[in-house]
Parts: C-alpha cells; sequence; structure tokens
C-alpha cells in the first residue's frame, strides 16, 4: 500500500514537473480596430481557459473565454471592435489537468501603429519636422525682404508701383499652412506613440480649430490679394495717363 502511494506522489510531481507556461508580462502590441489573438501554451494541459479579459482601469471587458487548441498552444482570437481606446490591457488564464492548474495573468498594449518607433522611423520624423521648420523659416526671411509698399517720394506720392509687395501676403499664406503641417505631424506622432493622448490631442485640437479658421479666412485673404493686385494695374494705368496718386489714399 505504501509502495503504491509513493509511486502515486511520484507520477503526480512528474506530471506537475510537465506543465510549463510562457512566462513573460507582455504577449506585444496590437494594432488599434484589429483583433488580438491572446495565447498561452502549456505541455501536458487537457484546458487552457482565459478568465478575464482587462480593459483600461482594470474594467471587464471579456469573461470565461474556452481557448481553442493546436498541439501545445491553446488561444483565443478577441474582435477588434471591443477595444475602443489605445493602453494596457491585460488577460488572465488557467491551464492545467486532471492533477494540477496554473494560473496567471499576461499583458499586451493597444496602440495606434501597432509597433513600436524604430530607428528609421524616428530619423524619418524628425527630418520631415526639421524640413518643414527649415521652410518656415526661409519664408518668412524671404517675404521680409520683399517690399511692402510702393515706391514713393519725399511728399507721399507714389512714384512707381511694385507688383513685388504682392508676393508678401502670398508668402506669409504658405507659411500658415507650414504651421498646419507641422501641427498635424506632431498631433499624429504623439498620438501614435507617447503613452497618454494628451499632448497629442492637444495638437490635434489646435490643428483642427486652425484648419477651420483657414477654411474661412484663407479664401477671403487670397480674395483680398487679388483685389489689391486688379487695384495696382488700375492705378498704373492712371499713372501712365498722368494721373498723380498719393499713398494715403490708396
Amino acid at each position: 500500500m505504501i509502495k503504491k502511494i509513493i509511486i502515486f506522489i511520484i507520477l503526480v510531481l512528474a506530471v506537475i514537473g510537465t506543465i510549463s507556461l510562457v512566462n513573460g508580462e507582455s504577449i506585444g502590441e496590437f494594432q488599434l480596430g484589429e483583433d488580438v489573438q491572446i495565447f498561452q501554451t502549456c505541455n501536458n494541459c487537457t484546458y487552457c481557459n482565459f478568465t478575464r479579459v482587462m480593459g483600461l482601469n482594470n474594467r471587464t471587458i471579456l469573461s470565461n473565454l474556452i481557448g481553442n487548441v493546436d498541439d501545445t498552444y491553446f488561444y483565443y482570437n478577441i474582435d477588434g471592435l471591443n477595444f475602443s481606446d489605445v493602453g494596457e490591457y491585460s488577460y488572465c488564464y488557467k491551464c492545467g489537468n486532471t492533477v494540477e492548474s496554473s494560473t496567471g495573468c499576461l499583458e499586451f498594449e493597444i496602440t495606434y501603429t501597432g509597433g513600436d518607433l524604430t530607428l528609421e522611423m524616428s530619423l524619418l520624423y524628425l527630418g520631415s519636422i526639421i524640413f518643414l521648420i527649415f521652410l518656415f523659416v526661409v519664408i518668412i526671411l524671404l517675404a521680409t525682404q520683399l517690399p511692402s509698399s510702393d515706391t514713393q517720394d519725399e511728399q507721399g506720392a507714389i512714384v512707381q508701383i511694385n507688383t513685388l509687395k504682392h508676393l508678401r501676403p502670398i508668402l506669409y499664406s504658405i507659411d500658415w499652412l507650414v504651421v498646419l503641417a507641422m501641427l498635424f505631424l506632431l498631433s499624429n506622432i504623439t498620438i501614435a506613440y507617447l503613452p497618454t493622448s494628451m499632448f497629442g490631442g492637444l495638437f490635434f485640437s489646435l490643428f483642427t480649430i486652425l484648419f477651420w479658421v483657414t477654411i474661412i479666412c484663407v479664401p477671403m485673404y487670397w480674395i483680398w490679394i487679388f483685389t489689391n493686385i486688379f487695384k495696382d494695374k488700375e492705378y498704373k494705368r492712371m499713372m501712365e495717363r498722368g494721373v498723380g496718386l498719393n499713398s494715403q489714399y490708396m
């Protein structure tokens, strides 16, 4: 009788020793909106179920999921519609057989891109931002070098219509679009790769406000530019006919 008990204990310990589960804190990152496959591997397990899937603030999303099995690989595919926000998620499992079981929890992350920020992508984003800043500064410097008004004499009378002055507001409007591009790029980078969406939301809100301002104001701004160009053509014809013009009346 004692021999049988000893043999039984040895067999139980042997079975327990053969149960090996995946260790680790995270199974990786997944893209927002895509399905997520949670999994666990176990040797000599007859079952492996996922007891709970938790979202942000440990809110339960799903529970009591029966894992599908492929040899020693147990898994369950979760519809991407269950994950509405980016952030850290987790799931708990219970795997074992008729003799022994093991439990634990693992984490995974939902991001906008489904991957980490690589060196190549970092260089690309950094180069794009530097280029936009460089373009902004060059346009500003070029605009400040252009004349802002017509050529006048000491009494303030216009002696020559300067058409280059119309390039200044055009360059300023282009610079405005460059600022929008920078805000859009920054908002997407910060939303995609920062752990919190606070800065990304701020940049995107600024972009959204300025975008709608652009939609409303830029067409009016360009109408004003072309109106001034048309007026200058009329003033130039008047000057060619000998009509004197004073800048304070224009």
